[in-house]
């Protein structure tokens, strides 16, 4: 039973009327048209054999109650004046059309009889934008030319328009100045196994339907509107369950949970949520499984010939199969297999660098490629089954033959893989290093070390195969970028050994099962500048944090790319200084800021308390910047610990302060993945059809903090994104004791676990350091977690459910609980000092903890890289599980469409190179 209420009336609530409009539907498929009719107060009522039978509620089309003939039996035409509102006429059927206006406007013409949304019922002057069943709704003129609803779009209702959002553009001009073949197939490798993992999704979500219905519907998108589900607010990408009434929607994963018995505790049930916090209809009834309709997003059979597509594309480019999907290759006769094969000899590892970095692509002969794959290969084996076998000495002799002007002979190779100094009783009598199981009791024969993700492992080697092809490489970038791939799978040498950590008991994720597809694909590496001045010969850099954090010294440099490359894609946390050689340092002091916006208001935080002063002037601040005399005081007559809490805020910076952006923008380092523009930057494929994510930039403006060594200028958090923070100012108040503030930032410095050549580089003269830096791998968040809410419930605080440590931002790890992290779980992150003009990158879903030393004046921009875009993919789900006054709640990034447009470019440059004569 469904109780059906008109348009003009409010609700439900007097049991006479709502008895009145009692009509009973039973699941039969109507050929023409949906068996939902109740929508215009419609009740058809059908038996076991198929026969319909009409409801007495039918008989009068013009009758109060607002009931009406079956559309089923209208023969009607429309109109004149009724054909101006009848513009989107649906294919299969020259009779009916998509809703033309909102359901609140078209009830201002008396014209039309059905259900108003939800959006609709509460406002009257609702917009199309606005109403749910704009362009969704399927609806027919009456005999006495009323409109009423009839059904909904179906998937083949759209148009070769509609399709072309969401298909690759084949047979036009590819933009090289946007993407072209090597970015491409770069972008693929990637990227594409997280499609593929989104597409295996959407194609389990349409056996968890329940519907009396199990038609699939289509919501077409609207251009600059964002669809979300009602319940946890995440982006809608293609499937999802929709009230048929008022148009409702929820997500799969919440359609999901629902059908689990999975209830949202921390949400507190209100007037207008069911017992599942899910809203009630506008007739007050709850929103049941059965009782919601299926919908898509994405137009016709797009996602699946896009997911077509991705597949065939890799096999046609002799791209390794990683998905786990099932497709059979057929034979491709539509492409120009000689071109294809001619772009496969580009020399796969170096081409997309010598691209960035414009310099000549080296083409790679049949040995190369052979090495190529063996590489890739060798990426997917278990890092437990990799061992490496000694050349005989009849190999060591045929070796010693080689070139000297080549970079590796033989035994340099073995000295960078075994150190001189290995124990030769290490070795296996086939020449491998030992295994876990061979190793000694007391463990020290290797080179067990401890990871920034706190995991201890044993010494791995490559496949001898793989040593072999590095060993016979013909060329000397070839056989570098081979034998760097294979330091990064050793373990640096050290004689550390960590004790095994203790198993969590105090946090349970909730999506067991799932991690993101690339956390263990490369593992943290250590270098020493001996390593890596020969990888990266040209590239001016060091090496902090014991050799696990690089330093790019030079921010204009070409090179730097292929070294960011290599230590990003581990989820490795970089630094790239110098960046104020390339600024407008004029633009970005506190009396500039003062000057042009001390008049505006803006909410403050003090950092000591954690209160907020909302509505103060900015001047308040700005000058206390440089004055402690002109800071606010406490109650106590003390000068507050103050940062200026979310400025610009909700305004896009490049708006508000347009000189400030361009002078950003023309400084960002790697700006091919910084800038909104760059290749990339993931973000830069969503089409400006949706909503462009908020990535900034963001101002992050604090006093400093070094006489407070307990408070953090920003708790532990993690974001959804990639991000780079750029620090263009540093300043001390002139009225303070100039040297008691730096020696106690550089007795914080000395207290925070930073390495020796950080102590160092922060007393030479020329660096200014600003803030420190705690980071933690992604792949440690668990663990930090367990920790603190250990620590919570020591201290007695009761643990609230679907609540989250890191996401709730009330954590500064002290030197204390730093402490108890290495003791308690081996895990130990990166102390990074921030100077003036550094510019620290953050990987998606690091959790990282900021202190200001000094005053501060930070930029952050954040963007969407191919090497993490599991990690943002991944905390989206995570996100959606937050209680609402979570600020990530909201999904905001669209990480689905994100990967889906990504995928659909690359696939579109690579089809176009492809079938080139």
């Amino acid at each position: 039973m469904y109780n059906q209420t008109t348009n003009n009336q409010t609700s439900s609530s007097d049991d006479s009327d709502t008895e009145r409009r009692n009509v009973v539907l039973q699941k039969k498929a109507v050929p023409r048209c949906n068996t939902y009719l109740s929508d215009v107060g419609v009740g058809v009522v059908r038996s076991e054999s198929g026969s319909e039978k009409e409801s007495g509620a039918s008989r009068d089309s013009d009758s109060s109650s607002g009931c009406y003939t079956s559309p089923l039996k209208r023969k009607g035409k429309p109109k004149s004046s009724d054909t101006e509102l009848s513009s989107k006429i649906v294919n299969r059927d020259p009779g009916c059309f998509l809703q033309p206006d909102s359901c609140s406007k078209l009830a201002l013409t008396g014209k039309v009889k059905f259900w108003k949304c939800r959006e609709c019922f509460k406002n009257i002057s609702t917009n199309q934008y606005s109403c749910r069943f704009y362009s969704f709704r399927t609806t027919r003129w009456s005999e006495k030319h009323y409109m009423f609803s009839e059904s909904f779009a179906k998937p083949s209702d759209a148009t070769e328009d509609d399709k072309k959002l969401w298909l690759p553009n084949v047979n036009e001009t590819t933009n090289q100045d946007s993407l072209n073949f090597h970015v491409a197939r770069f972008i693929l490798s990637l990227v594409g196994d997280q499609f593929c993992s989104l597409l295996r999704q959407e194609e389990a979500a349409v056996k968890l339907n329940l519907g009396d219905d199990d038609s699939i519907y289509w919501k077409k998108p609207m251009q600059g509107v964002r669809e979300m589900c009602d319940v946890c607010k995440t982006t809608l990408f293609n499937f999802h369950w929709a009230c048929y009434r008022c148009g409702f929607v929820v997500c799969i994963d919440c359609y999901k949970a629902r059908h689990k018995d999975d209830k949202k505790a921390w949400m507190l049930k209100g007037s207008d949520h069911d017992e599942w916090k899910w809203l009630y209809c506008t007739t007050r009834q709850p929103h049941e499984l059965d009782s919601l309709i299926m919908c898509q997003t994405i137009a016709s059979n797009c996602l699946t010939s896009l997911g077509d597509l991705v597949h065939e594309i890799k096999y046609l480019y002799k791209m390794p199969k990683t998905c786990g999907c099932e497709w059979t290759p057929n034979r491709i006769s539509r492409f120009n297999e000689d071109r294809v094969n001619e772009l496969i000899k580009s020399d796969p590892i170096n081409a997309i660098i010598c691209h960035l970095e414009n310099g000549p692509i080296i083409p790679n002969n049949s040995e190369d490629n052979e090495a190529r794959v063996l590489l890739e290969l060798d990426k997917q084996k278990p890092l437990d089954d990799l061992t490496i076998d000694f050349p005989s000495s009849t190999n060591q002799e045929e070796s010693s033959s080689e070139s000297e002007d080549e970079v590796c002979t033989k035994s340099e190779l073995l000295d960078l893989l075994v150190p001189k100094d290995t124990n030769i009783n290490s070795l296996n009598s086939n020449g491998s290093l030992a295994t876990h199981e061979d190793r000694t009791p007391n463990g020290k024969f290797g080179r067990s070390t401890r990871f920034p993700s706190g995991t201890v492992l044993e010494s791995t080697q490559p496949s001898p195969l793989l040593l072999n092809q590095i060993k016979s490489s013909p060329t000397k970038k070839l056989k570098m970028a081979l034998l760097d791939d294979v330091l990064s799978r050793m373990q640096p040498e050290t004689s550390e050994i960590v004790k095994p950590c203790k198993p969590m008991q105090h946090f349970v994720r909730r999506s067991q099962g799932f991690t993101p597809m690339n956390q263990t694909q490369f593992l943290p590496r250590v270098m020493t500048k001996a390593q890596s001045g020969e990888l990266y010969p040209d590239v001016p850099h060091d090496w902090l944090c014991n050799g696990r954090l690089l330093r790019l010294i030079n921010p204009s440099h070409s090179g730097n790319y292929r070294i960011f490359q290599d230590q990003w894609r581990r989820g490795q946390p970089v630094i790239v200084g110098n960046m104020t050689s390339l600024l407008n340092m004029n633009i970005w002091h506190p009396n500039s800021f003062c000057k042009d916006f001390g008049e505006q208001k803006n909410d403050l935080i003090n950092c000591a308390t954690g209160h907020v002063l909302p509505d103060r002037h900015m001047k308040e601040f700005w000058e206390g910047f440089e004055n402690f005399s002109k800071r606010l005081k406490d109650e106590k007559g003390n000068p507050m610990l103050l940062k200026l809490k979310d400025w610009p805020p909700g305004e896009d910076f490049a708006e508000l302060l347009p000189k400030r952006f361009e002078d950003l923008m023309q400084a960002l380092p790697l700006a091919e993945y910084t800038r909104r523009t760059g290749r990339f930057n993931l973000a830069s494929y969503l089409p400006d059809f949706f909503v462009r994510p908020d990535l900034g930039p963001k101002m992050y403006n604090a006093y400093g903090s070094a006489l407070f060594p307990t408070k953090g200028t920003t708790n532990l958090h993690l974001d959804i994104s990639d991000a780079v923070n750029f620090m263009v100012y540093v300043g001390i108040p002139c009225d303070a004791d100039y040297h008691q503030h730096i020696e106690e930032a550089y007795n914080a410095i000395d207290e925070a676990g930073c390495d020796e050549m950080t102590r160092r580089r922060v007393r030479l003269k020329g660096e200014m350091p600003g803030a420190l830096w705690h980071i933690y791998h992604a792949c440690d968040a668990d663990k930090i977690r367990d920790l603190l809410n250990k620590v919570a419930i020591e201290r007695g605080t009761k643990l609230e459910p679907h609540h989250d440590p890191i996401h709730d931002q009330n954590w500064y790890l002290d030197a204390e609980l730093r402490d108890r992290l290495y003791e308690e779980y081996a895990v130990t992150g990166y102390a990074i000092v921030q100077c003036l003009g550094d510019a620290v990158f953050i990987p998606a879903g690091a959790p990282h903890q900021v202190r200001n030393l000094h005053n501060c004046v930070k930029v952050a921009e954040d963007f969407v890289s191919p090497e993490n875009v599991s990690h943002c993919f991944y905390l989206t789900q995570e996100f959606r599980n937050l209680s609402d006054t979570h600020t990530n709640h909201e999904d905001k990034l669209q990480i689905k469409n994100i990967i889906y447009h990504t995928i659909k470019s690359a696939v579109s440059t690579l089809m176009n190179e492809a079938i080139k004569k």
